[in-house]
C-alpha cells in the first residue's frame, strides 16, 4: 500500500512506503506529523526478550505523540513495544524505554497485548521527547510467545524527517 501524505504545496500525494503523513512547507522539508505503521511477525521467545523489530528508525529531535500494538494475526503471550537508541538483536534481552505496556504505567488499558486476543489494542498517549535516532522493538512481558503472532504497530510523531530504513 503506497504512503499517502497531505502537503500544504501539493495537496494528497502519493509516495514510495506506508502510512499517512501531513507536511507543512514542500514534500522535500517533511516537517509535520507522521504516522509509522508496520506489521511485524513476532518469533517464538522466553519473557524479557526482543521478539521482533520494526524495519525503520525514528528520526532524532522528534516528539512521540502516541502510539499502540495491535494483535494482527494470534498466537499466545504478552508483548510491549520499547524504543532504544541502539538496535536490539532478536532473542536478546530487552532493553529500551517501554512505550506501550504495562510498564509504562500510562497505557491504555494498563497492561501488555495479549496475542492470543486478535483485534486487541493497547495505546499509550504520553509524548515523549526523543533526542537521538531511535529503534523501535518489540519485547515478550508475561511469558513466552508462540504460534509466530503478528503485531501491527502504529506510532504518530512530530518533527522533521521520515522513518528512515534501517
Amino acid at each position: 500500500m503506497p504512503k499517502v501524505v497531505y502537503s500544504d504545496s501539493k495537496g494528497l500525494v502519493q509516495e514510495a512506503g506506508a502510512g499517512f503523513g501531513f507536511v507543512t512547507g514542500t514534500v522535500a522539508d517533511k516537517v509535520g506529523l507522521h504516522l509509522y505503521q508496520e506489521e511485524v511477525t513476532l518469533t517464538n521467545d522466553i519473557n524479557g526478550d526482543v521478539i521482533g523489530k520494526l524495519s525503520k528508525k525514528l528520526p532524532e529531535n522528534c516528539i512521540i505523540l502516541q502510539a499502540s500494538i495491535t494483535t494482527s494475526s494470534v498466537g499466545t503471550g504478552s508483548c510491549e513495544l520499547r524504543y532504544h537508541t541502539a538496535a536490539q538483536s532478536l532473542s536478546a534481552a530487552a532493553a529500551g524505554t517501554v512505550i506501550v505496556g504495562v510498564d509504562a504505567t500510562t497505557s491504555i488499558p494498563n497492561s501488555d497485548l495479549n496475542t492470543a486476543d486478535l483485534g486487541k489494542t493497547v495505546v499509550d498517549v504520553t509524548p515523549r521527547d526523543v533526542t537521538n535516532k531511535i529503534y523501535l522493538h518489540v519485547a515478550a512481558n508475561g511469558g513466552a510467545t508462540t504460534l509466530s503472532p503478528k503485531v501491527v504497530v502504529s506510532v504518530l510523531y512530530a518533527g522533521k524527517g521520515e522513518p528512515e530504513a534501517i
